[in-house]
């Protein structure tokens, strides 16, 4: 009989940096890939999800089959090896994979933290009453979508998988900064010192686990929230000089001046600022980054920081765009 994983069929998750200037390449050696993938027994289908920044930078690429072997057995095949030798030189460090019991979901447009645990079997039960909680509290929030618990599988995963999810950015973004997610995660801070996190833009169907060097990284967000400052200050400051007097001028009442500069900025920042920003800053946003290259990346934007407000002192004084 084949080997089957939980729930038979199994998703092989790969995941991967591929260089800002080899995204066409890429697409095209994907679909190389699924060419091969057709004559693979037991491959059912595949899914390319591309980045989205600034919090996954990574391509995502969910291949599904029909049973454990069937995907352990396209991991390990020489064809395989043969087309990712052709596309390594355009990949940043290694591929992680990763073999997942196919829950049959589709990408969607959620957005999830994934957290992993590595628990002792003794505690097991105090684990699982402690994420009850969490998810008590979570549930109070607006956007909330799942707290998905997955317990170890032999063969799979060997950690203890907590897949969080809310509809938008914002929405989770809400909860993990808010006063009663930090109460609820003092309740379980012994199972906090063995845990590790990924934040994607892919939906709850899949479970992932750092696989990276360097392990957790507390200040994942931090990082992020620093980029999109320094992309926000210029785009507000360019509202102030050059678009902020004429709208006033028409008589634009404040309170929808305010909405039209919040639409400007987002807009700017959402298609084009921050993406940019994170591809300029990768290597500092990367898990993997060292404690020198991560030190680097706090500096270059703390100058940034004090050069774009040194440049808007600088018009102001000089009048541009004081009425």
């Amino acid at each position: 009989m084949a080997e089957q994983g939980p729930g038979g069929r199994i998703a092989l998750v790969v995941r991967r940096r591929v260089a800002d200037e080899a995204y066409a390449e890429f697409t095209r050696w994907q679909a190389k890939v699924s060419e091969q993938l057709r004559s693979v027994p037991g491959f059912l289908r595949q899914e390319l999800v591309p980045p989205a920044p600034p919090h996954q930078l990574d391509w995502l690429v969910i291949q599904r089959f029909e049973t454990l072997a069937a995907a352990r057995a396209w991991l390990d095949s020489p064809e395989r090896a043969r087309l990712l030798a052709e596309i390594r030189r355009d990949l940043i460090g290694p591929e992680e994979t990763r073999l997942f019991p196919d829950a049959g979901g589709e990408h969607d447009a959620a957005v999830s933290v994934v957290f992993t645990y590595t628990i002792d079997p003794a505690d097991a039960a105090e684990f699982e009453a402690w994420q009850r909680r969490i998810q008590d509290a979570e549930t109070a929030f607006a956007g909330f979508l799942r707290h998905k618990i997955e317990a170890p599988k032999p063969g799979l995963h060997d950690d203890w998988v907590v897949v969080v999810s809310y509809a938008t950015d914002a929405d989770l973004d809400r909860w993990l900064a808010s006063p009663e997610r930090t109460a609820v995660l003092a309740e379980g801070q012994r199972f906090i010192e063995r845990m590790q996190y990924r934040r994607n833009s892919y939906g709850f169907g899949f479970w992932f686990r750092e696989g990276e060097a360097g392990g957790r990284d507390n200040f994942a967000i931090l990082r992020t929230n620093l980029i999109v400052l320094l992309v926000l200050y210029p785009v507000v400051a360019l509202w102030n000089l050059v678009l902020a007097g004429p709208v006033a001028d028409v008589g634009v009442p404040p309170w929808l001046a305010l909405f039209l500069g919040n639409l400007f900025a987002s807009q700017i920042l959402g298609w084009w600022a921050v993406p940019a920003a994170a591809r300029r800053f990768r290597w500092w946003l990367a898990p993997a980054a060292g404690r020198r290259q991560r030190l680097a990346g706090y500096a270059v934007v703390m100058v940034l920081y004090a050069l774009s407000m040194a440049i808007y002192a600088g018009l102001l004084a000089s009048g541009v765009g004081v009425r």
